[in-house]
């Protein structure tokens, strides 16, 4: 059963690697931290926990002087995860007023659209923080709202569950996703 899986993950980890996208982390003015979920607890589960102490660190290292987090309820009942996010980010010394807030999406797509029009049209260029195999699909849906996404990967979240995320469900996930948003026309 081991060797069939690591077998497995081993040809996942060959299929993901067009979905994979080199850091750039040339400073820009905005890095952008997209969800990666929220309990119907408030808690952020620890994929978007990992996406913020990443964000983070890029403001920290001076990758950036203001950060945006990104992230609606995605289901009816759960909370907006932004809100969660930015308390986070301040628990981890960011000062409230570098934090911008976009509670209003529930998809990459939409993460697109609103970050968008948060920042409005003096702003082009940003660092965007996702998950590593979620990269791409978030850089199309930001290059066609008019921003110059860079990529800043968190590679994994060493926390998440193993059995919720593996790199087969992840790297399926993808790439149903991308060609779900080429048909939509969203990226």
């Amino acid at each position: 059963m081991i060797a069939l899986r690591a077998g497995v993950d081993a040809l996942a980890r060959h299929v993901a690697r067009p979905l994979l996208l080199a850091p750039d982390l040339s400073p820009r003015q905005h890095v952008v931290v997209l969800s990666g979920g929220i309990r119907s607890t408030g808690h952020l589960n620890a994929t978007t926990v990992a996406r913020v102490r990443h964000a983070v660190s890029l403001l920290h290292a001076r990758r950036a002087e203001w950060l945006v987090v990104s992230g609606g309820p995605r289901r009816r009942g759960r909370p907006s995860a932004a809100p969660a996010m930015r308390a986070l980010a301040e628990r981890l010394g960011v000062a409230p007023r570098r934090i911008l807030v976009e509670e209003l999406s529930s998809r990459t797509s939409e993460n697109a659209r609103e970050v968008a029009a948060l920042l409005g049209p003096g702003t082009r260029e940003v660092l965007l923080v996702t998950s590593a195999l979620h990269m791409r699909r978030a850089v199309f849906c930001f290059r066609r709202q008019g921003l110059a996404a860079a990529p800043a990967p968190v590679p994994q979240a060493p926390d998440e569950d193993p059995a919720r995320a593996t790199i087969v469900g992840q790297t399926l996930h993808e790439l149903i996703g991308l060609a779900y948003y080429r048909l939509a026309g969203w990226v």
